[in-house]
């Protein structure tokens, strides 16, 4: 591992383990305190919303501007924010609307900085990696971030008993600052376009054009557009997973909230091992689309099994498949986009690319919470429809000419 991997990995495995820190805080306080799954669900979306509208925009950033700078200001605004929140509470705010308002606030920025900061990372890392070596790279980093999700979804329920919230959205902060600071140290830098000599009105027009040109590539490279419409519909039918989890532990297991997280770390563990048996593969002609589509379909087969389970164990085993299902897709995909694009407008690509996959997600999560709603939350009924229909819709985009065409149009740079 040469320095600038190894400085970007520590940060970001620190980083990780306070994300989910202040997922575990937000989702349980919220539950605890409001008991709304819609409420719920709107402050999840209006993370999310970010990708959506600055998914493209993003891209083009980093394709223009230091990416290096990018990622160092969003962690540092990161922490900033979430450390505001933690002072907060930890300093008496206890108006529950207040509190709602300041999690809806820091959910927002944090959104934006993701938003801004994962295209640049997306970017950055196909430059300093070979293709041969890209697979092995991408894994690697989904290892670190995967053991760090585990640990601490393992250990944020317990913690979240013991510590409170604000105590752990402290040690998020602080992942972010430690991660920020790392990331300076960074040496390799790709060099942007340089707009500076351009008039304000020239500058707008350079980064429509580039935006243009980034949708284009995608729209006219047979296929692509596709696959990106895959992955979105993917997260759409995953959205009641992620919101009404915490439900389905209290409610239908009858269980603590520890189990929330260890369900949370078994899918990780899962995705984790998804991801390295992906990376060993070295799939060509049509088993790139065998192991994508397969995934999707077992997938779809333990969500239906997850819904109807009432036992912890049980429970945990499905979850572990569902992630490690995950990890196989998600890498082959990823390796898929980055390899089918070029240095310089592979911002562009994975900003897109981002968009895409985060876009139906809101409405999923907005649908999750009114189902929830209507149905006393209603785990069992809700995550076995979401289920059979995904495995459905995996069936149509199987038949898809135009997306097999270029998952075998790419299957030399696996």
């Amino acid at each position: 591992m040469n320095k600038n991997i190894f400085l970007l990995w520590q940060g970001q495995l620190i980083s990780q383990l306070g994300t989910q820190a202040f997922s575990i805080a937000m989702m349980f306080w919220l539950m605890e305190n409001i008991g709304s799954s819609i409420l719920m669900s709107i402050i999840l979306t209006i993370s999310i919303l970010p990708s959506i509208v600055l998914g493209a925009i993003s891209g083009v950033l980093a394709d223009k501007v230091s990416r290096k700078k990018i990622i160092v200001f969003a962690d540092i605004i990161r922490g900033i924010v979430v450390l505001s929140l933690a002072l907060s509470l930890i300093y008496g705010v206890t108006d529950k609307t207040v509190v709602i308002i300041l999690f809806a606030i820091t959910a927002l920025i944090n959104g934006v900085c993701r938003a801004l900061f994962q295209p640049a990372i997306d970017a950055w890392i196909p430059d300093i990696v070979s293709n041969q070596q890209l697979p092995k790279t991408i894994a690697f980093f989904s290892t670190s971030t995967q053991c760090a999700t585990i640990l601490g979804q393992a250990l944020g329920g317990i913690l979240y008993r013991i510590l409170g919230a604000p105590v752990l959205l402290l040690l998020d902060a602080l992942s972010y600052i430690f991660s920020a600071i790392s990331e300076c140290f960074i040496k390799v830098e790709t060099k942007p376009k340089n707009d500076e000599h351009l008039s304000f009105k020239l500058t707008i027009t350079s980064y429509k054009t580039d935006l243009l040109e980034g949708f284009y590539y995608v729209k006219n490279k047979k296929g692509m557009f596709q696959t990106m419409l895959f992955a979105s519909s993917i997260n759409f039918f995953i959205a009641p997973f992620m919101l009404l989890l915490p439900f389905y532990v209290a409610e239908q297991l009858s269980s603590p909230v520890q189990w929330y997280g260890f369900l949370l770390a078994g899918m990780g563990l899962g995705s984790l091992l998804g991801f390295w048996v992906s990376a060993m593969l070295k799939p060509s002609g049509n088993q790139r689309a065998i192991i994508m589509f397969s995934s999707i379909l077992i997938l779809s087969l333990f969500l239906l099994l997850l819904g109807q389970s009432f036992e912890n164990i049980s429970s945990l085993i499905y979850l572990s498949i569902v992630g490690f299902c995950l990890g196989m897709f998600n890498l082959q995909s990823m390796t898929l986009f980055q390899t089918s694009s070029p240095s310089e407008i592979r911002g562009r690509v994975m900003g897109l690319l981002m968009t895409a996959s985060s876009a139906l997600l809101p409405l999923g999560l907005i649908i999750s919470g009114g189902l929830g709603a209507l149905t006393n939350n209603d785990t069992q009924f809700i995550f076995s429809l979401s289920a059979l229909l995904l495995a459905l819709l995996t069936m149509c985009f199987i038949l898809s000419t135009n997306t097999r065409e270029f998952l075998f149009s790419n299957r030399k740079d696996s």
